[in-house]
């Protein structure tokens, strides 16, 4: 079984999600980031998640391979496919599609 986090920590992570999205004042960043300087465990979560925010940024600047791109169009097509053969039942037409 892990200890506890002390409740400081507690109050910090409850916090850093809206930490990462700008949506804290300067005072609540200012907490934070004290406290990351004396709190190892936080400071690596903190360091961990702005790399990681970084990446996701990095890769969505970064457009698609046509080939994924065609495989997820015909994913989506199949799914939707599926979704709506289901809702209509066995033996009934499908909405929009002409019956086979």
């Amino acid at each position: 079984m892990t200890a506890a986090l002390p409740a400081e920590c507690q109050r910090i992570r409850t916090s850093i999600s809206s930490y990462f999205d700008g949506e804290l004042d300067a005072t609540a960043c200012d907490v934070i980031e004290q406290h990351c300087q004396g709190c190892r465990k936080c400071a690596a979560l903190v360091d961990g998640l702005r790399e990681t925010v970084g990446l996701c940024r990095q890769a969505a600047a970064s457009p698609l391979p046509e080939s994924i791109r065609q495989r997820a169009r015909e994913s989506v097509r199949r799914l939707l496919d599926e979704s709506t053969a289901s809702e209509s039942g066995p033996g009934k037409p499908r909405a929009g599609r002409p019956d086979s």
